[in-house]
This record gives C-alpha cells, structure tokens and sequence, in this order.
C-alpha cells in the first residue's frame, strides 16, 4: 500500500475515484429501496452494523487525526501532563511520533474531548495496536449512536420517511469514511447536536440546552445553535420543529461555507497559529440535520454536497501534497460546485411543486 501510495500516485487517485463512485452508487441505489419501501428496518440495522464493524479495522489512511487523539491521551495517562501546555513534539523519542503529522501543536479540543479520549487510552494499557483499535471501537460507536437518534427523532415526530432519513445518515459513505475509517471526533460532536434535537421533541428543554453545551466542550461549534434552541423554547407555539431544524442547518451551513471559500488564520490553543480549510468532516455539523427534514431535495442537496466532499482528497492523492495551485482550485471547485448545483436542483423540484 505504501508503493502504491507513494510511488504510482496516478493509480491511487483512479482507485480511489472508483472507490468514491462504487461507494455513493450503491448508497444512492440503498436510498432508493428505502424511499420505495423495498427494504425496512432489519436490512438497515444489518447494513449499518456491518459497515461499522467493518471500517473499523480500516486503517484511516485519509487523515492522521486520529494519532493525535491518542498521543494528547498518552500525554495525560502515561507523562500525567496537560496537552494545552506540551506539544508531542516535546516528548522526543517516543515511538507514536512516527505516525502523526501535527507533532507541533498544542491541543485544539475542549476538555470533553480530553477527558473522553482517556477512556479507550486506558483500555490500551499502553500498547499502540491496542490504543489504536480501542480509539477506533470507541469513536467508531458514536456512528451507531447518531444513527439510532436520528432513528427515534423521526419516529417521535411521526414522520413517515423515518428510514430513509437514517439511511442518509447512517449509509452515508462521507460519514462512513470520516467518522469510522478516519476516525474524527466530530462523530463525536454530532451525538450532541442530534441529542439536543432528540431531547428538544421529547420536550425535556433543560437537557436540550445541557446537550449543547455539553457538546460545546467537545469542539465549540454548538455554541452556534444556542440562540435557536432558546427562541423553540420562548416561542414554542410559533415555531415549528422543522423551522428549528432547518435554522441550525442555516447557521452551520454558513459558517462551513465560510471555510470552503476562504482561507483563515486562527490561533490554536496555548500558542502558535495555523490556516484552516473547509474538510469533509466538518459535515457532521450539518448534514446531520438533513437527515431530520428527509425531503427528496434535501436529499438531493445532501447527497452531491457529500460526493463533493469525498472528493477533495483526490489531488492530494495526485500530487502529495496540498498546496500545489491545481489542488487548491479543485478543492474550491468540488466544495462549491455541487452545493451550487443542489440549490438549483432544489429549486427546479419546488417550482415545478408550485405549478403542480
């Protein structure tokens, strides 16, 4: 995998250009059973299972984040120190450097995080391969844990297309990818999102507000839909559940489209700085909320902005490295592009909607 990786990276792109067509053509054809009510929910829960169990054995070959989360654990369990004051790079010697990339900054994740990352760091009692496979298992899981509140969120709400709607969320090959063979905590952050949502139509209002915040200290992104729950809870009766949901897709959509278009400069925490992008990750924060509102042109939307996503890896696989011009346009380009087609695609299906 290496030589392919490094030395014929033309047939690394094209494999995984297959891989992403492959991938999102049987999701889509999946899609398309359950909106027909041709599968029910024995073969989703078979499939999710299966995919879960599956990619996490995959090595997460698309990003190293996944290492920092178990190096910034080591920091705490086996050197008892903080990660928002030492670097893994100021613990020279230690064989996990070898994997990781951003050996020279401090942690950038709220203290949920750190404290949840202790959990499979000490069920690996120190060794890598076992480190590895528990932080796998156990941010692998929060996959099944969106995909289940989703699942009860629809069905609280009595909406029909409960299935179809968790398919989107749970056979999603961009989730499947970020979220259990790469491994990024923003799986994680979803859980809150959606357990904010899953509390907010039980009418449990305290636990919504407790869910965000608590999520906030995962990564801080929750913060963003405070406002929204606080105007659900004082004007209850005019405001709706899907007006609610689709507010927060709003907000997050444009704070993520942000990232997409522009490059930013923010200061990492304890020191130094660093140019963020938009990434496919950063979908959890708001695709999610699509699986909530399971309309046909949201899912239009949903599913190309998801194929654009998955796509940004290629020139990086072309070329090997991000900052060659060519990757950079495309990057835009795929970012861009299908969200543009899909509000077009959106609105051809409600104008002629009208008309009917």
């Amino acid at each position: 995998m290496q030589q392919l990786g490094y030395c014929n990276r033309s047939s690394a792109a094209a494999l995984y250009l297959v891989f992403i067509i492959f991938a999102f053509s049987f999701f889509i054809l999946n899609l398309w059973l359950f909106y027909k009510l041709k599968v029910g929910f024995q073969y989703l829960k078979v499939a999710t299972f299966t995919n879960v169990l599956i990619l996490i054995f995959a090595y997460p070959y698309l990003s190293s984040d996944l290492f920092n989360y178990m190096f910034d654990a080591k920091i705490i369990v086996k050197y008892h120190m903080s990660p928002y004051t030492n670097r893994p790079l100021d613990f020279e010697g230690d064989e996990w450097l070898r994997f990781m990339r951003w050996v020279h900054r401090y942690s950038p994740y709220g203290p949920l995080w750190l404290v949840m990352s202790v959990i499979p760091a000490v069920l690996g009692f120190g060794k890598f391969i076992l480190n590895y496979l528990a932080f796998k298992i156990f941010i692998g899981s929060f996959h099944l844990i969106n995909s289940y509140l989703i699942f009860n969120i629809l069905r609280k709400i009595g909406n029909k297309n409960v299935l179809l709607g968790t398919a989107f969320y749970a056979l999603n090959p961009l989730f499947l990818i970020e979220g259990v063979a790469n491994a990024h905590n923003d799986v994680v952050l979803a859980s809150f999102l959606l357990l904010a949502v899953y509390f907010y139509v039980r009418k449990e209002n305290v636990k919504s507000f407790v869910s965000l915040i608590i999520g906030a200290l995962v990564k801080y992104i929750p913060i963003l839909n405070l406002p929204w729950l606080a105007l659900a809870y004082f004007r209850e009766k005019e405001v709706s559940y899907e007006k609610i949901i689709f507010l927060n897709l709003a907000t997050l959509t444009i704070f993520t489209f942000i990232f997409s278009t522009f490059t930013i400069k923010v200061p990492f925490v304890a020191g130094g700085s660093t140019q963020v992008q938009f990434q496919p990750w950063y979908l959890f924060w708001t695709l999610p909320y699509v699986a909530l509102i399971p309309r046909r042109p949201l899912l239009v939307l949903g599913i190309l902005v998801s194929i654009g996503a998955s796509l940004r890896y290629l020139p990086f696989l072309f070329y090997g490295d991000w900052a060659h011009a060519h990757t950079i346009v495309f990057m835009q380009s795929v970012t861009i592009l299908p969200l543009v087609l899909g509000l077009i695609v959106v609105a051809i299906q409600k104008n002629l909607g009208n008309k009917k």
